[in-house]
């Protein structure tokens, strides 16, 4: 039997010797099965020897089950883009997490809603009737800042008191008698002692807005420096994911990603961080403990209506732009091995094309061959 190649089909009369009737009937695809059965016979029966039906290249159109009539199944052969991914469980909820620690000695006379959002210049909580204020920054506050003092978070109040409004100098890391003058315009807007200096506790530096997410010293109790007052995140939404290390390779920094909320609505993410720590999680009622990494991903809409929510996320493996695909049913396992296609011709009558596989994706699978192109009809599985 002359073996078939991609580049076209292969003549009955040259697939074997004999063109007699009787070797006809001993060609043929052995119980007229259609190919859902090739397809299981190709990719799963073959290698534990089960019965295996086949197809030559360059044969007729093989009768269904039983009959001598043409398969009335088709579809056509596409042109498309194929994407290969995988749903995962993730949650819906805001980026970062921060706990603000007090550094004034007094007592909790004031606290942000949970849930509210404080930002620059707001009054993050208050201590025995005065404010702690919020600024943008990313160095710690750590101490006084008073004049002749030099550093980054001297910087950071300078930009952020131009910012609010209190200028008249530039920002650097330098705190000068014009910044001690911002600093006093500042502190009678607040109802503070004009010192010009900035006591240590007075601002907290955050990298942004925060969202408050709990309280943790109650109004009314007191509270000493280095002890937690509240917790916060960033306003910005985020997905995270427990992913299985095993599902590693599908997640990369800065892939796209598909989110779909509780509503039914999907959203369009990019991952910003993928975790290198593994996560252990003991299985339950003797499984096998679980290994995970995590995940963050950030939305390209804005899903505000929706605060904390389990939500599923579609991780693409693979994608292959504008390729030539047909339906997996289509598929013929060739007694020459490979695979083969059987192609329906404008008479109705069908010839079987060998044909080279690529990626596999949602039911169909990428193909090239001879002859075929976008629209060209194909058999397929009833």
């Amino acid at each position: 039997m002359t073996a078939a190649t991609e580049s076209g089909t292969v003549p009955r009369s040259e697939a074997g010797g004999d063109d007699s009737p009787d070797a006809a009937r001993r060609h043929r695809p052995r119980g007229r099965r259609r190919r859902g059965h090739w397809i299981i016979a190709a990719v799963l029966v073959a290698a534990a020897g089960g019965g295996v039906y086949y197809a030559t290249a360059g044969t007729g159109t093989a009768p269904a089950g039983g009959s001598d009539k043409p398969t009335q199944h088709t579809d056509k052969v596409t042109r498309q883009t194929l994407i290969n991914s995988k749903q995962v469980d993730g949650t819906l909820g805001f980026k970062g997490s921060t706990s603000v620690m007090g550094r004034l000695a007094g007592t909790v006379t004031g606290l942000p809603g949970i849930g509210s959002t404080v930002s620059r210049g707001e009054r993050l909580y208050g201590v025995d009737g005065k404010p702690v204020v919020l600024l943008y920054g990313k160095s710690p506050a750590y101490r006084d800042m008073k004049s002749g003092d030099k550093g980054e978070d001297v910087r950071q109040l300078e930009e952020n008191l131009q910012v609010l409004g209190y200028g008249g100098f530039t920002p650097d890391s330098e705190f000068t008698d014009l910044t001690a003058q911002a600093v006093k315009r500042w502190q009678k807007a607040l109802g503070l002692l004009q010192t010009g200096k900035v006591a240590d506790g007075r601002v907290v530096f955050a990298s942004g807005a925060l969202r408050i997410g709990g309280h943790k010293a109650p109004v009314g109790s007191d509270v000493r420096p280095g002890g937690p007052v509240l917790t916060g995140t960033s306003s910005k939404r985020q997905v995270h994911v427990d992913l299985d290390i095993g599902d590693r390779s599908l997640a990369k920094k800065d892939g796209t990603t598909t989110v779909t909320l509780p509503d039914g609505k999907t959203v369009k993410g990019t991952i910003t961080s993928v975790g290198t720590t593994v996560k252990k999680t003991p299985g339950e009622n003797g499984a096998a403990d679980k290994s995970t990494i995590g995940v963050d991903i950030e939305l390209a809409d804005d899903v505000a209506d929706i605060t904390e929510a389990p939500v599923t996320v579609g991780l693409q493996s693979a994608k292959k732009e504008n390729v030539l695909t047909v339906p997996i049913t289509a598929l013929l396992a060739l007694r020459e091995g490979g695979y083969g296609v059987e192609v329906i011709g404008a008479d109705g009558k069908g010839t079987v094309s060998a044909v080279k596989l690529g990626m596999f994706a949602n039911g169909r699978v990428e193909v090239s061959g001879s002859g075929l192109t976008a629209g060209t009809t194909v058999g397929v599985a009833a």
